[in-house]
């Protein structure tokens, strides 16, 4: 059985592997006429801005669930995981950029 802790893991998981596709794939299309070799400089500063947003964006999916589940006896823990996951997923999509 599924208890509370893994319910908030597997929809903060859900959620966030959507957001993370869509933003890499707005970068994408962002950067597709980006000439890597002549504007390097802009390249750079739409990963800066995509990254944050990508970040404002999972912190708030870890908000909202941690908001509606405030009353549950691990919130706290799953909060620390949270972060850590957030941490994860920007790592995954700087990696996916720099494979470009």
């Amino acid at each position: 059985m599924i208890d509370d802790k893994e319910k908030m893991q597997v929809e903060f998981h859900n959620r966030s592997n959507d957001k993370l596709f869509a933003v890499y794939q707005a970068f994408q299309y962002a950067t597709s006429n980006v000439s890597r070799r002549t504007e390097e400089v802009s390249f750079q500063q739409l990963k800066k801005n995509y990254a944050a947003a990508l970040e404002q964006e999972l912190q708030a999916i870890a908000k909202e669930i941690l908001h509606r589940n405030r009353n549950e006896r691990q919130i706290r823990e799953v909060g620390i995981l949270f972060n850590q996951f957030i941490r994860d997923y920007l790592h995954r999509f700087i990696q996916k950029i720099n494979d470009l």
